[in-house]
């Protein structure tokens, strides 16, 4: 059914090109369209309908395979819209999409889904590379991080009560001879004192030896000492600098505590001595020494 006036000239005849107002005589839909487009529909069907109902039409009556559309876009599947209609029809496609879509026609017109650019403030797109500063504002962005901390805190974390992954935290990490290292500290530990003093050990980086603790917000959290020594001995890597430290000594009550209980012993301490730099060139040289990925780059960058 067509909802808009239709012009005449003096002549009684109207131009094909002029925009209507078309409802679909089958779903009550309302579109807008050009005469001609609607006579060609009408002359077809022999009545108005939107394209919708056309396919569904289509379809009933044999006039369209959903088969064939399927192998169609098979065919099409990853190729350019030039590849697909050819230069010149595709170049008329592009023009036609850029001019149906642009001001008023587009979609995002006036900041619908924006958040702070294009038309308004982009909420979907745009905000790639962008931190939650510069998409929400800073005083957003505070709250935003202190409940996703306290949302992840605690038991609430989904590494609660496992050992961290190799690769893990901020220390230089690798391999020395097949034993894996999370530190500097760790690696001069395993020379200067297992491997010099020919001493049994194995990593406490596992889950027999998860010790819970309580942090200073009140916190429920798990830690993992670095090492069994001589099957006795829970040992904890750590710079003297920070043994008073509240999150040490908290860590270091409850390993106490959980030592205690397995007839273990509790030893916080650290290398005698911090392995030299140039020493560790020799031993990656010598294969002794391999880095993780992240720690390899940084190493081969720094100039020794």
């Amino acid at each position: 059914m067509i909802l808009s006036e239709i012009k005449h000239f003096k002549n009684k005849t109207a131009t094909d090109y002029q925009r209507i107002i078309i409802k679909c005589d089958e779903c009550g839909k309302e579109w807008d369209s050009a005469l001609l487009n609607q006579k060609n529909g009408y002359e077809k069907y022999n009545k108005d309908l939107c394209i919708g109902c056309k396919r569904k039409l289509d379809y009933k009556e044999g006039r369209r395979n959903s088969n064939l559309i399927v192998e169609r876009n098979k065919l099409n599947k990853g190729k350019t819209l030039e590849e697909i209609l050819g230069k010149e029809k595709a170049i008329a496609a592009n023009q036609k999409n850029s001019i149906s879509n642009s001001g008023k026609n587009n979609a995002n017109f006036g900041g619908k889904y924006s958040h702070g650019f294009g038309h308004g403030k982009l909420k979907i797109y745009g905000t790639k590379g962008l931190k939650i500063e510069d998409i929400y504002g800073i005083d957003k962005a505070l709250k935003m991080r202190k409940n996703y901390s306290i949302n992840r805190s605690g038991e609430k974390n989904n590494m609660y009560g496992k050992p961290s992954p190799q690769g893990s935290g901020n220390g230089w990490s690798g391999w020395y001879k097949g034993w894996f290292f999370r530190s500097l500290k760790e690696l001069s530990y395993m020379i200067y004192v297992i491997e010099r003093f020919n001493l049994k050990w194995e990593s406490a980086e596992k889950k027999k030896f998860k010790i819970d603790y309580i942090d200073y917000t009140g916190n429920k959290r798990t830690y993992h000492p670095d090492f069994l020594i001589e099957n006795k001995y829970l040992v904890e890597i750590k710079p003297k600098c920070l043994w008073n430290s509240d999150n040490v000594k908290r860590k270091a009550e409850a390993a106490i505590e959980f030592c205690s209980k397995y007839n273990f012993k509790y030893k916080l301490t650290e290398s005698p001595k911090l392995i030299k730099f140039t020493d560790i060139k020799q031993l990656v040289i010598n294969k002794k020494v391999i880095f993780t990925d992240r720690y390899q780059e940084k190493f081969n960058n720094l100039k020794i």
